[in-house]
């Protein structure tokens, strides 16, 4: 039995990894292959395209970006969550859309890989955050001037 134990955003990252926005929903199929130009779903859009889909390099994930009444950056995860489990019910929660999707084997490793990925980009960060505070405390300067440089980094 997979439980809630694991995050959101563990969840999040196995959901983006794992299934592209075609994968998701037909209405993704018809993209414009020259632009990625496409009708937003996180909103009413029927007239123009407000949307656009890309490949992240830097994340290795699809990503939607509204141009038009969102104005923002949506993942596989979002449609998910806002979509398919918030506005359709079709599923409780992501995990349950995972569960639906994945055998139980796939899923259970797909998790511990996310989880175990997760813990080392939080690790890796939290050492970046110490070593800067470290180099930003040996500086000499006030507190005042500290505390700034370590708010506008």
């Amino acid at each position: 039995m997979i439980s809630s134990y694991y995050s959101d955003r563990v969840i999040a990252n196995v959901i983006n990894s794992t299934f592209t926005f075609s994968d998701l929903s037909p209405r993704f199929k018809d993209v414009d292959e020259t632009y990625g130009n496409i009708f937003c779903p996180f909103h009413e859009n029927r007239h123009s395209p407000a949307a656009r889909m890309y490949w992240d390099e830097n994340r290795g994930i699809w990503i939607l970006h509204c141009f038009g009444e969102c104005h923002t950056n949506f993942t596989t995860y979002d449609y998910v969550n806002l979509i398919l489990c918030k506005k359709q019910n079709k599923y409780k929660n992501p995990l349950d859309f995972l569960k639906a999707r994945l055998t139980t084997e796939e899923l259970k490793s797909k998790l511990k890989k996310a989880d175990k990925e997760s813990g080392i980009i939080q690790e890796t960060r939290t050492d970046f955050i110490k070593n800067y505070i470290n180099d930003v405390s040996l500086e000499t300067m006030g507190i005042i001037d500290y505390i700034e440089k370590l708010y506008t980094a």
